[in-house]
């Protein structure tokens, strides 16, 4: 078994939803916990309804998940919009999922509606944030229903669901579980055709799942190598810098160095290795750590 010495996790960041214009339109009976969700989103500050929300949830949740199954797709955002944005709280991370946020928002990403798998992915990535949430998040279905919305032709829907993978493959053995589940094959495919914005996130995840010896073999074996070593020639800073990250997670194994080598890939991470951010330097000479020499 290789050596996973050198190599690095890394949750992506949190992100909150600008507030949408107009409001939704539809009927529901749950007055109060609606109300909270509704009120929140014209207040300056969500904070003014941290408490109003947790009670809603607490009272409410039954009629919540009952009502996120089968009401109006337009009420049915409001509600992953308004989980999505406390999500990115550190202390709401956990509280919604102990109070049963998983059960809602689960069913959400399969919604024919893809404005509502957008937002359940977007809470979804928040949420996968937090360390006891990953172990949660996959024990409850959540790896599959994230590696199918990868296959959709929505890049926003990718990229969250891309960012949640990311978060969930920081635990040990949800790198195991996603490889198992077919994650990395999509990820690598995202990889090579898609915008920036979701490639920063696909590569982050592979980045991720290379801290497994078996995973790091496999994403090489299966051509991922080529697009990183591409996105790492990217100008944009962020993916160059998640781009060195996967390349020194995934140059411990021999036949990686290989293939690094052999796609000119010393050159590219000796050039980076004297870029003015930080990030991109530590990460490209850690690379090359790993590389040695240069020589095959």
């Amino acid at each position: 078994m290789q050596s996973s010495v050198g190599r690095v996790c890394a949750c992506v960041g949190l992100s909150a939803l600008a507030p949408p214009g107009g409001a939704a339109t539809g009927s529901f009976c749950t007055a109060h916990a609606l109300a909270v969700v509704r009120d929140s989103r014209t207040c300056t500050s969500m904070g003014d309804y941290g408490d109003d929300f947790t009670k809603a949830l607490q009272t409410q949740l039954r009629q919540l998940i009952h009502y996120a199954k089968g009401a109006d797709p337009g009420l049915q955002r409001e509600v992953a919009e308004k989980l999505a944005n406390e999500a990115v709280k550190p202390d709401r991370q956990e509280q919604i999922v102990d109070l049963g946020g998983l059960e809602l928002l689960l069913p959400l990403v399969q919604s024919k509606d893809k404005e509502v798998q957008r937002l359940a992915a977007h809470a979804l990535a928040n949420l996968s944030v937090n360390a006891d949430n990953q172990i949660r998040m996959a024990n409850e279905g959540g790896v599959d229903m994230l590696i199918n919305l990868l296959h959709t032709a929505n890049p926003h829907i990718q990229r969250q669901a891309a960012k949640a993978l990311a978060n969930l493959g920081v635990n040990s053995e949800n790198k195991a579980t996603i490889a198992h589940k077919g994650g990395i094959a999509p990820l690598i495919a995202l990889t090579r055709d898609s915008s920036e914005a979701v490639q920063i996130e696909t590569v982050a995840a592979l980045a991720n799942l290379a801290v497994n010896d078996d995973n790091e073999m496999q994403i090489g074996e299966d051509g991922g190598l080529a697009p990183i070593l591409d996105c790492a020639r990217s100008g944009n800073t962020e993916l160059q810098a998640q781009a060195c990250r996967a390349l020194r997670n995934l140059s411990v194994c021999s036949r990686n160095k290989e293939i690094i080598l052999e796609n000119n890939g010393y050159s590219l991470l000796d050039s980076l290795s004297n870029s003015g951010h930080d990030r991109i330097r530590s990460q490209a000479m850690r690379a090359l750590a790993n590389l040695g020499g240069g020589k095959k």
